[in-house]
Protein backbone atom coordinates (compact mmCIF):
# COMPACT_ATOMS: atom_id res chain seq x y z
CA UNK A 1 0.00 0.00 0.00
CA UNK A 2 1.10 3.46 -1.23
CA UNK A 3 1.37 6.33 1.20
CA UNK A 4 -0.78 7.99 -0.84
CA UNK A 5 -3.46 5.31 -0.36
CA UNK A 6 -2.87 5.95 3.42
CA UNK A 7 -3.29 9.62 3.35
CA UNK A 8 -6.55 9.10 0.84
CA UNK A 9 -8.15 7.10 3.68
CA UNK A 10 -7.69 10.34 6.00
CA UNK A 11 -10.71 12.81 6.36
CA UNK A 12 -9.25 16.30 7.16
CA UNK A 13 -11.92 18.02 8.42
CA UNK A 14 -12.02 14.82 11.23
CA UNK A 15 -8.53 16.88 12.56
CA UNK A 16 -10.42 19.96 13.55
CA UNK A 17 -12.55 18.32 15.71
CA UNK A 18 -9.08 17.99 18.04
CA UNK A 19 -8.67 21.39 17.18
CA UNK A 20 -8.99 24.30 20.20
CA UNK A 21 -11.23 26.64 18.59
CA UNK A 22 -10.68 29.83 20.98
CA UNK A 23 -7.13 29.64 22.69
CA UNK A 24 -5.89 32.92 22.24
CA UNK A 25 -9.33 34.43 23.01
CA UNK A 26 -9.22 37.00 26.67
CA UNK A 27 -12.50 38.34 26.25
CA UNK A 28 -15.34 36.07 25.43
CA UNK A 29 -19.62 37.75 25.35
CA UNK A 30 -22.03 34.95 24.88
CA UNK A 31 -25.27 36.13 24.00
CA UNK A 32 -28.68 33.83 24.22
CA UNK A 33 -30.42 36.33 22.09
CA UNK A 34 -34.02 36.04 22.75
CA UNK A 35 -35.27 33.17 25.07
CA UNK A 36 -38.76 33.83 25.20
CA UNK A 37 -40.69 30.68 23.61
CA UNK A 38 -37.75 28.48 23.89
CA UNK A 39 -39.19 25.40 24.21
CA UNK A 40 -36.32 23.89 25.80
CA UNK A 41 -36.10 25.93 28.77
CA UNK A 42 -39.57 26.04 30.28
CA UNK A 43 -40.50 22.31 30.03
CA UNK A 44 -38.13 22.42 32.23
CA UNK A 45 -39.15 25.12 34.91
CA UNK A 46 -35.36 26.18 35.78
CA UNK A 47 -33.94 28.56 38.30
CA UNK A 48 -32.27 31.62 37.16
CA UNK A 49 -28.89 30.04 36.90
CA UNK A 50 -30.15 26.95 35.15
CA UNK A 51 -32.07 29.38 32.51
CA UNK A 52 -28.62 31.18 32.17
CA UNK A 53 -26.80 27.82 31.64
CA UNK A 54 -29.53 25.99 29.48
CA UNK A 55 -29.19 29.13 26.84
CA UNK A 56 -25.74 29.69 26.84
CA UNK A 57 -24.97 25.78 26.56
CA UNK A 58 -27.40 26.22 23.48
CA UNK A 59 -25.48 29.21 21.86
CA UNK A 60 -21.90 27.92 22.35
CA UNK A 61 -22.85 24.75 20.37
CA UNK A 62 -24.50 26.71 17.74
CA UNK A 63 -21.82 28.97 17.75
CA UNK A 64 -18.88 25.56 17.30
CA UNK A 65 -21.01 24.06 14.92
CA UNK A 66 -20.95 27.01 12.06
CA UNK A 67 -17.14 28.37 12.90
CA UNK A 68 -13.61 27.53 11.00
CA UNK A 69 -11.02 26.78 14.04
CA UNK A 70 -8.51 27.73 11.63
CA UNK A 71 -9.76 31.55 11.93
CA UNK A 72 -11.00 31.64 15.30
CA UNK A 73 -8.10 30.54 16.76
CA UNK A 74 -6.33 34.15 16.55
CA UNK A 75 -9.13 35.61 17.74
CA UNK A 76 -8.22 37.81 20.85
CA UNK A 77 -12.54 38.96 21.22
CA UNK A 78 -15.12 36.35 20.81
CA UNK A 79 -18.69 36.80 20.55
CA UNK A 80 -21.18 33.87 20.17
CA UNK A 81 -24.37 35.64 19.49
CA UNK A 82 -27.84 33.67 19.37
CA UNK A 83 -29.39 36.19 17.86
CA UNK A 84 -26.95 36.13 14.67
CA UNK A 85 -26.76 32.60 14.72
CA UNK A 86 -30.42 32.28 13.61
CA UNK A 87 -30.70 36.02 11.77
CA UNK A 88 -33.50 36.78 14.72
CA UNK A 89 -31.00 39.58 16.57
CA UNK A 90 -32.73 43.23 17.74
CA UNK A 91 -36.25 43.98 19.01
CA UNK A 92 -39.10 43.31 16.44
CA UNK A 93 -41.68 45.50 18.84
CA UNK A 94 -41.78 48.99 17.73
CA UNK A 95 -39.49 50.83 20.16
CA UNK A 96 -41.99 52.96 21.73
CA UNK A 97 -44.10 50.33 22.85
CA UNK A 98 -41.65 48.81 25.13
CA UNK A 99 -40.34 49.19 28.50
CA UNK A 100 -36.76 47.72 28.64
CA UNK A 101 -35.18 46.61 31.99
CA UNK A 102 -31.52 45.54 32.49
CA UNK A 103 -29.67 44.30 35.53
CA UNK A 104 -26.39 44.42 35.51
CA UNK A 105 -24.56 41.78 38.31
CA UNK A 106 -21.11 42.54 38.33
CA UNK A 107 -18.75 39.88 39.18
CA UNK A 108 -14.88 40.42 38.33
CA UNK A 109 -14.32 43.85 36.58
CA UNK A 110 -14.17 47.25 36.91
CA UNK A 111 -16.63 50.30 36.51
CA UNK A 112 -15.57 50.28 32.94
CA UNK A 113 -18.10 47.50 33.00
CA UNK A 114 -21.05 49.32 33.09
CA UNK A 115 -20.62 50.75 29.82
CA UNK A 116 -19.34 48.25 28.25
CA UNK A 117 -22.06 46.32 29.34
CA UNK A 118 -24.99 48.68 28.22
CA UNK A 119 -23.52 49.36 25.05
CA UNK A 120 -23.26 45.91 24.13
CA UNK A 121 -26.91 45.43 25.08
CA UNK A 122 -27.32 48.35 22.93
CA UNK A 123 -25.68 47.00 19.73
CA UNK A 124 -27.64 43.43 20.41
CA UNK A 125 -30.90 45.01 20.40
CA UNK A 126 -30.26 47.79 18.11
CA UNK A 127 -31.39 50.34 20.66
CA UNK A 128 -29.87 53.17 21.91
CA UNK A 129 -31.79 53.69 24.88
CA UNK A 130 -33.07 51.82 28.27
CA UNK A 131 -36.03 52.38 30.50
CA UNK A 132 -34.06 50.75 33.61
CA UNK A 133 -31.03 49.72 34.53
CA UNK A 134 -29.87 48.59 38.01
CA UNK A 135 -26.58 47.58 39.57
CA UNK A 136 -25.71 44.34 41.57
CA UNK A 137 -22.38 45.01 42.76
CA UNK A 138 -20.20 42.49 44.45
CA UNK A 139 -19.95 42.03 48.48
CA UNK A 140 -23.30 43.53 48.19
CA UNK A 141 -25.85 40.77 47.99
CA UNK A 142 -24.98 39.28 51.33
CA UNK A 143 -26.23 42.39 53.74
CA UNK A 144 -22.92 43.25 53.85
CA UNK A 145 -22.74 47.05 54.43
CA UNK A 146 -20.88 48.81 51.69
CA UNK A 147 -20.07 52.65 51.48
CA UNK A 148 -20.12 55.37 48.54
CA UNK A 149 -16.23 56.11 48.31
CA UNK A 150 -15.03 52.58 49.06
CA UNK A 151 -17.06 50.50 46.59
CA UNK A 152 -19.96 52.06 45.15
CA UNK A 153 -19.44 55.64 43.66
CA UNK A 154 -17.02 54.83 41.03
CA UNK A 155 -19.79 52.25 39.59
CA UNK A 156 -22.38 55.19 40.17
CA UNK A 157 -20.54 57.51 38.09
CA UNK A 158 -19.97 55.29 35.43
CA UNK A 159 -23.39 54.79 35.57
CA UNK A 160 -24.33 58.74 35.49
CA UNK A 161 -22.08 59.26 32.49
CA UNK A 162 -24.47 57.18 30.27
CA UNK A 163 -28.21 58.07 31.96
CA UNK A 164 -30.20 60.97 32.34
CA UNK A 165 -31.63 61.44 35.29
CA UNK A 166 -34.08 64.42 34.91
CA UNK A 167 -36.05 62.22 33.03
CA UNK A 168 -36.60 60.03 35.94
CA UNK A 169 -38.79 62.19 38.75
CA UNK A 170 -41.70 62.09 35.67
CA UNK A 171 -41.58 58.11 35.30
CA UNK A 172 -40.23 56.15 37.87
CA UNK A 173 -43.45 56.07 39.82
CA UNK A 174 -46.04 55.97 37.06
CA UNK A 175 -48.56 53.30 36.98
CA UNK A 176 -48.02 51.99 33.74
CA UNK A 177 -44.25 51.67 34.52
CA UNK A 178 -44.62 49.75 37.73
CA UNK A 179 -47.20 47.16 35.92
CA UNK A 180 -44.40 46.63 32.93
CA UNK A 181 -41.49 44.59 34.88
CA UNK A 182 -41.32 40.79 34.78
CA UNK A 183 -37.75 40.80 37.41
CA UNK A 184 -39.45 43.00 39.96
CA UNK A 185 -42.71 43.02 42.62
CA UNK A 186 -43.37 46.65 44.06
CA UNK A 187 -42.94 46.88 47.98
CA UNK A 188 -45.86 48.08 49.83
CA UNK A 189 -46.90 50.99 50.74
CA UNK A 190 -45.92 52.39 47.19
CA UNK A 191 -48.70 54.81 45.69
CA UNK A 192 -48.75 54.94 42.02
CA UNK A 193 -49.47 58.34 39.87
CA UNK A 194 -51.80 58.36 37.24
CA UNK A 195 -49.34 58.20 34.34
CA UNK A 196 -49.90 61.22 31.72
CA UNK A 197 -49.10 61.57 27.65
CA UNK A 198 -46.34 62.78 28.49
CA UNK A 199 -44.61 60.33 30.40
CA UNK A 200 -45.30 57.53 27.50
CA UNK A 201 -42.77 59.68 25.39
CA UNK A 202 -39.89 57.95 26.42
CA UNK A 203 -39.23 57.02 22.83
CA UNK A 204 -36.03 57.04 20.41
CA UNK A 205 -36.71 60.62 19.89
CA UNK A 206 -36.35 61.44 23.44
CA UNK A 207 -32.82 59.84 23.31
CA UNK A 208 -31.99 61.66 20.40
CA UNK A 209 -32.44 65.03 22.10
CA UNK A 210 -30.08 64.09 25.25
CA UNK A 211 -27.38 62.64 23.14
CA UNK A 212 -27.71 65.63 20.66
CA UNK A 213 -26.77 67.75 24.33
CA UNK A 214 -23.89 65.18 25.16
CA UNK A 215 -20.69 66.16 24.96
CA UNK A 216 -18.98 63.14 26.13
CA UNK A 217 -19.51 61.02 23.32
CA UNK A 218 -22.02 58.51 24.95
CA UNK A 219 -24.44 56.99 22.86
CA UNK A 220 -26.39 54.95 25.05
CA UNK A 221 -28.99 56.34 27.74
CA UNK A 222 -30.72 54.69 30.80
CA UNK A 223 -33.68 56.67 32.60
CA UNK A 224 -34.08 55.42 36.00
CA UNK A 225 -30.62 53.86 37.83
CA UNK A 226 -30.93 52.22 41.12
CA UNK A 227 -29.50 49.16 42.63
CA UNK A 228 -29.61 45.77 44.09
CA UNK A 229 -29.57 44.64 47.67
CA UNK A 230 -28.10 47.97 49.34
CA UNK A 231 -28.70 47.44 53.31
CA UNK A 232 -30.45 50.92 54.65
CA UNK A 233 -26.76 51.81 55.86
CA UNK A 234 -25.03 52.05 52.19
CA UNK A 235 -28.19 52.79 50.29
CA UNK A 236 -28.27 56.18 52.43
CA UNK A 237 -24.75 56.62 52.53
CA UNK A 238 -25.21 56.09 48.07
CA UNK A 239 -27.51 58.67 48.77
CA UNK A 240 -25.93 61.47 50.23
CA UNK A 241 -22.82 61.31 48.26
CA UNK A 242 -23.79 60.60 44.81
CA UNK A 243 -24.37 64.04 42.47
CA UNK A 244 -27.14 62.35 41.02
CA UNK A 245 -29.91 60.02 43.08
CA UNK A 246 -30.83 56.84 42.98
CA UNK A 247 -34.90 56.08 42.50
CA UNK A 248 -34.49 51.76 42.85
CA UNK A 249 -33.43 49.72 45.87
CA UNK A 250 -34.10 45.58 45.27
CA UNK A 251 -34.28 43.41 47.84
CA UNK A 252 -33.68 39.53 47.81
CA UNK A 253 -37.42 37.85 48.04
CA UNK A 254 -36.24 35.66 50.69
CA UNK A 255 -36.68 38.43 52.77
CA UNK A 256 -39.72 40.53 51.75
CA UNK A 257 -42.24 39.12 53.80
CA UNK A 258 -40.59 41.00 56.53
CA UNK A 259 -38.32 43.57 54.95
CA UNK A 260 -36.43 45.74 56.95
CA UNK A 261 -38.15 48.27 58.90
CA UNK A 262 -35.25 51.49 58.44
CA UNK A 263 -34.77 50.51 54.73
CA UNK A 264 -38.39 50.70 54.33
CA UNK A 265 -38.30 54.28 56.47
CA UNK A 266 -35.63 55.31 54.10
CA UNK A 267 -36.61 54.45 50.68
CA UNK A 268 -40.43 56.35 51.85
CA UNK A 269 -38.18 59.26 52.94
CA UNK A 270 -36.28 59.47 50.00
CA UNK A 271 -38.75 58.95 47.38
CA UNK A 272 -36.53 55.56 46.75
CA UNK A 273 -38.66 52.34 44.84
CA UNK A 274 -38.50 49.41 47.15
CA UNK A 275 -38.60 46.37 45.09
CA UNK A 276 -38.15 42.54 45.25
CA UNK A 277 -35.95 40.14 43.25
CA UNK A 278 -35.45 35.77 43.29
CA UNK A 279 -31.88 36.21 41.70
CA UNK A 280 -29.69 33.57 43.46
CA UNK A 281 -26.77 35.04 45.56
CA UNK A 282 -23.96 34.15 43.00
CA UNK A 283 -26.14 34.24 39.94
CA UNK A 284 -23.28 32.38 38.05
CA UNK A 285 -20.28 30.59 39.88
CA UNK A 286 -17.35 29.82 38.20
CA UNK A 287 -17.88 26.31 38.66
CA UNK A 288 -21.54 26.68 36.38
CA UNK A 289 -19.36 28.57 33.78
CA UNK A 290 -16.89 25.77 34.08
CA UNK A 291 -19.96 23.56 33.19
CA UNK A 292 -20.81 25.99 30.73
CA UNK A 293 -17.48 25.93 28.66
CA UNK A 294 -16.74 22.18 28.86
CA UNK A 295 -20.19 21.01 27.55
CA UNK A 296 -19.27 21.41 23.56
CA UNK A 297 -15.40 22.82 24.01
CA UNK A 298 -13.08 20.04 24.63
CA UNK A 299 -9.69 21.27 24.33
CA UNK A 300 -8.03 22.23 27.47
CA UNK A 301 -6.04 25.32 25.38
CA UNK A 302 -9.86 26.38 24.84
CA UNK A 303 -10.98 25.90 28.99
CA UNK A 304 -8.48 27.53 31.41
CA UNK A 305 -7.44 30.56 32.98
CA UNK A 306 -11.60 32.14 32.50
CA UNK A 307 -13.52 33.76 34.99
CA UNK A 308 -16.94 35.74 34.63
CA UNK A 309 -16.53 39.70 34.31
CA UNK A 310 -20.40 40.58 34.39
CA UNK A 311 -23.81 39.14 33.76
CA UNK A 312 -26.15 41.41 31.99
CA UNK A 313 -30.13 40.63 31.83
CA UNK A 314 -32.45 42.78 29.59
CA UNK A 315 -35.83 41.75 29.81
CA UNK A 316 -38.52 44.21 27.27
CA UNK A 317 -42.26 44.61 28.24
CA UNK A 318 -45.11 45.77 26.21
CA UNK A 319 -46.21 49.03 28.05
CA UNK A 320 -49.19 49.36 30.66
CA UNK A 321 -49.99 45.29 29.65
CA UNK A 322 -47.12 43.57 31.41
CA UNK A 323 -46.23 41.39 28.39
CA UNK A 324 -43.18 40.06 28.14
CA UNK A 325 -42.18 41.02 24.56
CA UNK A 326 -37.91 40.06 24.86
CA UNK A 327 -36.04 38.45 27.44
CA UNK A 328 -31.96 37.91 27.60
CA UNK A 329 -28.83 37.35 28.86
CA UNK A 330 -24.97 38.21 27.82
CA UNK A 331 -22.72 36.94 29.25
CA UNK A 332 -18.87 38.33 29.65
CA UNK A 333 -15.78 36.09 30.46
CA UNK A 334 -12.62 37.22 30.98
CA UNK A 335 -9.42 35.12 31.01
CA UNK A 336 -6.13 35.48 33.23
CA UNK A 337 -3.45 36.87 31.09
CA UNK A 338 -0.89 34.62 32.65
CA UNK A 339 -3.16 31.78 30.72
CA UNK A 340 -2.88 33.12 27.60
CA UNK A 341 0.21 33.94 27.19
CA UNK A 342 1.08 30.27 27.67
CA UNK A 343 -1.26 29.16 24.86
CA UNK A 344 -0.25 31.72 22.02
CA UNK A 345 -0.57 29.90 18.89
CA UNK A 346 2.11 31.04 15.90
CA UNK A 347 -0.04 31.83 12.96
CA UNK A 348 0.48 29.94 9.90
Amino acid sequence: MTSATLFADIDPRGCDDVLPAIPNASSLFIHTGNIINRGFIYKRSPTVTEEIKLTCVKTLGKWLSGINKHETKMLDVVDMDYGQITNSAGITEDRKNLKITVKLFVNNAGPDCVNEALNCVGAKLGTSYVETLILSLPGTSHGASVTYNGLVGPYWEAAESVSHFEYTSRTHHSECSKRSNPDDTLGSGEVGEEEDEDELMCSEDSASVVRKDANDGNVFISWTVGFSDLNAASLRDVYDNAHNKPSIDQINSDVCCSPPEDLVALCKEKDIQLLTHNDPRDILSEDVMAEILSSHLTHHKDLLGWQVAWVLRYSGLVKCRGIIHTKGYIVKLARNSSSQDHFMIAPH
